[in-house]
């Protein structure tokens, strides 16, 4: 079994904009024809490569297609009862699925024409087994359907600094890659948190498919994705999310065997 570290990303330091135009002011320099060249420069690479608008597009994307694939397994289960004529109590469930995830889409699309105003990520001190328990909620339509079993083992207390919101949805992308690799009502996912010296560590295992090794090491790069339609989006969103809050993460995989994902924060 091979074991894979990622790191997280280290930024990029920007030039500050003061020094420049004091810069190109000593050389002589025209600072309007300069600025007007970079704002022309700009206007010419827009729509190439990643934009910070377009990521995040990409990333709301991929969330609306979580609840619709809800969507469409609650509305295949329908089918088939009609079709059989066999309705019992298990419809309203079914329903009320439909329902909870519409509502979710509505949400999502509310939440995009409004990102504008929320560049900044709000952190505060947050209980780890609140956000592991707010990400099976989540993702409670898609485990009730697929008839996963899901064990957990952790205590309170585990405090970390992050954004609640935004933790909550790393650890929905990667409960949901478990889902999609576990076969229906034999699949089992295994969801650990505990402390270690001044670290915060986070389990999550499943009995599914596993990976080669060449698989692992590029499951949380953009545009790479094992599944025939997956975005390759879900768990790059929450590799960046991990490495906002300075997380490292770990890969154990194997066919055949599953798949482990440990992720480690610094405690409060």
């Amino acid at each position: 079994m091979k074991s894979i570290k990622i790191l997280p990303e280290k930024g990029h330091s920007k030039t500050n904009g003061h020094e420049t135009r004091a810069n190109t002011a000593l050389k002589g320099k025209d600072v309007f024809t300069e600025d007007h060249s970079k704002q022309k420069e700009k206007k010419n690479t827009r729509g190439k490569g990643n934009t910070p608008m377009r990521t995040h597009m990409e990333m709301t994307i991929h969330e609306i297609r979580n609840p619709l694939t809800a969507i469409g397994l609650a509305n295949q289960a329908i089918q088939e009862h009609i079709q059989s004529d066999q309705l019992h109590d298990s419809i309203f469930a079914c329903t009320a699925i439909i329902n909870k995830n519409i509502a979710t889409i509505e949400t999502m699309l509310k939440d995009l024409l409004t990102a504008g105003s929320r560049d900044r990520m709000e952190t505060m001190p947050v209980d780890v087994c609140f956000l592991i328990e707010n990400c099976l909620c989540k993702t409670s339509d898609r485990i009730f359907l697929k008839k996963i079993a899901i064990h957990k083992s952790f205590t309170p207390g585990l405090l970390v600094r992050g954004n609640a919101e935004n933790l909550s949805l790393a650890f929905s992308n990667i409960v949901v890659n478990a889902l999609e690799a576990v076969k229906e009502s034999e699949g089992k996912i295994w969801i650990t948190a505990y402390q270690v010296k001044d670290k915060v560590k986070v389990v999550f295992k499943d009995n599914g498919s596993g990976m080669e090794p060449e698989v692992a090491d590029h499951m949380f790069e953009k545009n790479f994705s094992g599944k025939l339609r997956g975005l390759g989006v879900g768990l790059t969103h929450a590799k960046e999310i991990l490495d906002r809050h300075n997380a490292s993460v770990s890969v154990n995989s194997e066919p055949g065997t599953g798949t482990t994902i440990l992720i480690e924060f610094k405690k409060l």
